[in-house]
């Protein structure tokens, strides 16, 4: 493997924090640059947000920053098949911990809407993505300790379309290894229709997993890389352990 490579080049710039809190903080402040940007050049700024229990510090933190809220757009990069009131709902964690305080009168569009089939989901996940302004001017990505991102899971039989870089696709149904099983996930073209992106990681676990991902540069195995690998658009991470 060369040091060329843009999976080793993001992983070597990565931002190390020693706390998970100060890794929120720092995230929630550059977020909150990029999307003031966005909103005073353009009167509309969009941001895409993981789910999950780790970005809740983000949230939290992001939510008192002083920004134009009544011009962002907010939507999720994957989400469970599950109501909103559902404990596992990506947009039931939205409300609670995001559109709160300053960022109430932010634009919610959440990816399901519950229609009852695989294909009128696919077409409503994508609708909601098209009430976004494009490209995004923000999108944040977790990972899990399997090198997932968004809901594109290793071994997952859609996993191939998710990361296709020839897709038309926005949204893709998903198998989670983990229940709630169902998932809605946005491809890694969508995702890459953004001016700015950053991958959220806490945990040395996880850690483990970005470096055994570069080292494999197999993302069928750690879909992760497929992110890290591509040359479109930087990628900046910000891991605490």
């Amino acid at each position: 493997m060369k040091k060329t490579d843009p999976a080793t080049r993001t992983l070597d710039a990565a931002q190390r924090f020693a706390t998970g809190a100060q890794a929120a903080s720092a995230l929630a402040a550059r977020i909150s640059e990029v999307i003031d940007y966005g909103a005073r050049s353009r009167d509309r700024a969009s941001l895409l947000v993981p789910g999950g229990r780790t970005p809740i510090a983000l949230f939290e933190a992001l939510r008192q920053r002083d920004l134009p809220w009544d011009q962002v757009h907010i939507s999720l990069t994957d989400e469970r098949r599950v109501s909103a009131e559902h404990p596992a709902s990506n947009a039931g964690l939205i409300r609670t911990h995001l559109l709160q305080d300053r960022a109430a009168n932010a634009h919610f569009h959440p990816l399901y809407q519950q229609t009852g089939g695989d294909r009128a989901d696919e077409a409503a996940c994508s609708a909601a993505l098209g009430m976004l302004p494009r490209p995004f001017d923000a999108v944040v990505l977790g990972m899990g300790a399997d090198g997932h991102i968004a809901s594109l899971f290793p071994g997952d039989t859609m996993l191939s379309r998710g990361l296709s870089t020839a897709t038309e696709s926005r949204c893709v149904l998903t198998q989670s290894p983990q229940p709630p099983h169902e998932r809605l996930s946005l491809t890694l073209m969508t995702l890459l229709q953004s001016r700015w992106i950053a991958l959220h990681v806490s945990s040395a676990e996880k850690w483990a997993t970005l470096e055994a991902a570069v080292a494999s540069a197999d993302p069928q195995r750690f879909p992760v890389h497929a992110l890290l690998d591509q040359r479109w658009v930087p990628v900046h991470v910000y891991y605490s352990p």
